[in-house]
């Protein structure tokens, strides 16, 4: 059904770790690890014309600022009419209020896809047959994922899986905490200090705008406790 997202995010995946294979090795976990952080630059170089277009944007928003304070002046004890009047001062100057959330939103459905992507290298599909391509990828390069490991931890495995199985493929349930409680840790903290300095760069018109308000709790909070 996100085929549109996983094929994408498969090829771009793909080519950083025929990059980084050829220096470091196909079956290294530093190599794989790497093209998932190359991923994510790339995706940050694709969303560069959208930032500018936000920061344009908020620029707009300081011009008329004098008319933002007339409002809050005018209406002062009416919260409700403020962003009414704030709503329509902004669509009148051609500015989104949410403009400052969407190059964080855009990266949802990536992180998604990358999610869906790195799950599919299991060994097998969900049939129980023995897995042969994944996208872009194809049977070598899932064995390969499969048999990498980053600092004691499987690539291809999971905690769950238990003690017996993860033994059995050279790792253990502390090899693999030791490392992914870290990552995970990192991630969200990443994913909060990206989040803040979006909400920082916006007006403070932006700021009070009720749409504004929920997407920005959701950016600080909500989305780094998903990732």
């Amino acid at each position: 059904m996100l085929n549109f997202i996983y094929y994408p995010v498969s090829f771009i995946l793909w080519v950083w770790h025929e990059v980084f294979g050829f220096l470091l090795g196909p079956d290294n976990g530093i190599a794989w690890a790497l093209s998932v952080m190359f991923l994510v630059f790339t995706l940050r170089a694709i969303l560069y014309k959208p930032f500018v277009h936000q920061v344009r944007s908020m620029r707009r928003m300081q011009e008329f600022q004098p008319e933002i304070a007339k409002i809050r002046k005018k209406y002062g004890n009416d919260r409700q009419k403020q962003a009414e009047e704030m709503q329509r001062l902004q669509k009148d100057h051609g500015v989104n209020p949410l403009g400052g959330c969407l190059p964080v939103l855009v990266q949802v459905p990536v992180f998604i896809g990358l999610f869906h992507v790195l799950r599919e290298f299991g060994p097998l599909t969900k049939d129980g047959l023995p897995r042969t391509e994944n996208y872009f990828f194809g049977l070598e390069e899932v064995e390969s994922f499969n048999r990498s490991s980053l600092f004691g931890a499987k690539l291809g495995n999971w905690v769950l899986q238990g003690e017996e199985v993860l033994n059995a493929v050279g790792t253990s349930i502390t090899s693999m905490v030791i490392v992914m409680i870290p990552l995970m840790i990192a991630a969200g903290i990443f994913t909060h200090i990206t989040a803040r300095h979006s909400v920082a760069r916006q007006t403070a018109a932006q700021a009070e705008n009720p749409q504004t308000a929920i997407m920005n709790r959701l950016m600080l909070y909500v989305f780094p406790i998903g990732v």
